[in-house]
């Protein structure tokens, strides 16, 4: 009969001592449902620590798990709140980014102290210093944060939200003299240099990706995640009903848009249709040349090496690779190109509604907040656009092919 291991183990303390611990399962926590166990270290002598080991054993069997400390630090209640409830609510690249901010930012700051003790004048020094480090992202940290709080309120381990209590900061507005903010769209003629650029020198798959985001307006990961199933070359269309992302470790994974709006299938020009008809029989060659099986859910831009998931950092990659050698090219991101597409869409004469539905945006604000960055030209061209409506009675927008007939 095999016999149990020692729980029982030596260590040697950092002033050189020697010490004994044991780490002991508890059970099922009754609350959570999850195992429990302790350590429990610092003993003198082996038979102090045995005595410790077979009290707490005799505890745990007449009095079962005791609930957890009233004065829990900032980290445990979190990581309550993170897997009891977060986790439930939100899909899987959302709870893993969430929790990079967390380990980055928040529980740096915070997680140490009893949740209890942190005051109102503590989280407004904090966030003051948020805003300070991160003014473009300060607002985030102060609502995660307040999360915690707020969970613990409701389960009555603090009286209120300290956060919920602060002044709001303001970052400090730059001066005239400071780097200028950088615009993340580009204008007709920038874009078309860019894309010129990429076709001339770089290979034939970046041209595609990047055109199709210019002229399609789909998110990144929408078009990471696309299948030649969801292209209609008959009908000229382009269904997107899921994306990729990032979960656990930097893991790519496909789950569906984040809202039903992101559900939708546009109309794609006769160019970006025959420019993916050529891109699909060039990456049939390539995989042929590797002698690799096709899917049936074959993706559109794959990686190249075993015909997978590619990583979703890979088109910034890309575009860094263009701009250290183009430094005369508008730099944007692989985002700035969904920006574009609406800005220019904007100039052409699409209306608000269009726009929205192009760009599967749930809320009209959201688009109307786009809409803010058409650009000089556009602005300059609104006459024109007018006179060309009264010319021929048709513009831009009312050739874009949604599926429904959006109002204008």
């Amino acid at each position: 009969m095999a016999t149990k291991p020692n729980p029982i183990k030596k260590y040697t303390k950092k002033d050189g001592s020697t010490a004994y611990m044991f780490k002991k399962y508890l059970g099922i926590d009754p609350v959570t449902g999850k195992q429990r166990e302790t350590t429990r270290r610092g003993f003198a002598s082996l038979k102090e620590a045995k005595l410790a080991y077979a009290r707490l054993d005799i505890d745990v069997a007449e009095n079962g798990i005791k609930q957890r400390s009233s004065n829990r630090a900032y980290k445990e209640v979190f990581e309550d709140w993170f897997n009891l409830v977060y986790k439930t609510k939100v899909k899987e690249s959302t709870y893993w980014n969430t929790r990079i901010i967390f380990d980055k930012y928040i529980l740096p700051a915070l997680g140490s102290y009893n949740i209890k003790a942190i005051t109102v004048t503590a989280c407004q020094k904090q966030a003051n210093a948020w805003c300070k480090d991160n003014p473009n992202r300060y607002d985030r940290y102060i609502n995660y944060a307040g999360m915690i709080f707020k969970y613990a309120e409701s389960i009555g381990e603090i009286q209120s939200n300290p956060m919920q209590k602060i002044i709001l900061p303001t970052p400090v507005e730059s001066i005239e003299g400071d780097e200028p903010e950088v615009i993340n769209f580009c204008d007709r003629q920038e874009l078309l240099s860019l894309l010129k650029e990429l076709k001339e020198n770089y290979p034939f798959k970046r041209f595609v990706f990047f055109s199709l985001l210019a002229y399609t307006g789909l998110r990144k990961g929408e078009a990471l995640a696309l299948t030649w199933r969801d292209i209609d070359f008959k009908h000229q269309t382009l269904t997107v009903n899921k994306t990729l992302a990032v979960g656990k470790n930097g893991t790519a994974l496909i789950q569906k848009p984040k809202t039903k709006a992101g559900v939708r299938t546009i109309s794609i020009d006769s160019d970006t249709a025959d420019l993916l008809k050529e891109w699909r029989y060039h990456q049939k060659k390539h995989i042929d040349l590797l002698a690799m099986m096709p899917s049936i859910e074959q993706l559109v831009f794959a990686k190249d090496e075993d015909n997978g998931l590619m990583n979703p950092r890979t088109p910034q990659t890309w575009l860094d690779t263009l701009y250290r050698k183009n430094k005369s090219l508008h730099q944007i991101t692989p985002h700035g190109f969904r920006h574009t597409h609406a800005s220019l869409l904007f100039e052409a004469g699409a209306s608000m509604k269009q726009v929205q539905a192009r760009l599967g945006h749930s809320n009209i604000k959201t688009t109307m907040n786009v809409y803010t960055h058409v650009t000089k030209e556009g602005k300059e061209e609104t006459a024109d656009i007018f006179g060309e409506f009264m010319r021929n009675g048709k513009s831009l927008g009312q050739s874009l092919g949604q599926n429904k007939n959006p109002a204008q």
